[in-house]
């Protein structure tokens, strides 16, 4: 069942069923940003992902065959096709493993790295999961950075906190459950924050993981989040972009949360 349907189907959410008539289109606009269904944020021509996690099969219990690292690069290659950008930026966690370069991650980071190379920049910003990742990049001249500065936005992990006053970060994996009768449907999501902190705006947006394989974690059931800098946003400064067939403007959090509660 798809998302809209869903949506449209829930007679106890007038905000959520708002949300889907006033999608747009496929991506969602918001300043210079566009958010898209590919789980990419495009400032001009420039596309960011995050979390790959690349390798992450081999970390797996049992013997488990690489699965993503094609879908990944054909994923990667249309989003330079149909945005018509020149640069890509991995905001963190391009590989899996903590401890070690697992070989499946030398295999397939360098992979990566060769097929985006064909089709423009690439730079790299590190996640908690990179310790070694910089030993597999050197050959290819790519600096693990600890942020990068595009417009006036910071692009960050955001597993460390982070002073910036317009900042876009990973880390957190978000994602939605909803409920359909008897069964539940997991979507990932992307979040902008806005809060006013002595005087100053303040926006975040934290991007939905990037690999297929990594499923999420339901932010309406969270209400501790793993980053410092998202938990330093209430619930009501939150807003949740639900991503299926396109973006989904779904509304604050705490109204999402309260939406839920009523519903059990």
């Amino acid at each position: 069942m798809g998302l809209d349907l869903m949506l449209e189907n829930n007679s106890d959410s007038a905000l959520v069923k708002t949300s889907v008539k006033t999608s747009l289109k496929k991506s969602v606009k918001t300043g210079d940003l566009l958010l898209t269904p590919e789980k990419v944020i495009i400032i001009e021509d420039t596309a960011i992902i995050s979390d790959l996690h690349l390798g992450i099969e081999q970390s797996m219990p049992g013997s488990v065959p690489r699965l993503q690292i094609r879908e990944i690069v054909e994923s990667v290659e249309d989003i330079f096709k149909s945005y018509e950008i020149d640069r890509l930026i991995v905001n963190g966690d391009m590989k899996h493993e903590f401890s070690q370069n697992m070989p499946y991650e030398w295999d397939d980071v360098r992979y990566f790295v060769e097929s985006v190379q064909e089709f423009g920049e690439l730079s790299v910003v590190r996640g908690n999961h990179d310790n070694y990742l910089a030993a597999i990049l050197a050959k290819y001249g790519i600096k693990l950075e600890k942020s990068i500065q595009l417009k006036d936005w910071t692009i960050a992990h955001g597993h460390e906190a982070i002073e910036a006053e317009k900042l876009i970060i990973g880390h957190e994996h978000p994602s939605i459950r909803i409920r359909s009768g008897y069964a539940s449907y997991t979507y990932p999501c992307f979040l902008r924050s806005k809060k006013v902190e002595l005087g100053v705006e303040k926006e975040l947006i934290v991007l939905p993981a990037f690999s297929p394989m990594v499923t999420g974690s339901d932010v309406i059931t969270t209400f501790s989040f793993l980053s410092p800098i998202l938990n330093s946003f209430s619930s009501s400064e939150i807003g949740v972009y639900a991503v299926e067939d396109r973006v989904y403007s779904m509304g604050n959090l705490k109204k999402l949360r309260e939406i839920v509660e009523r519903r059990i």
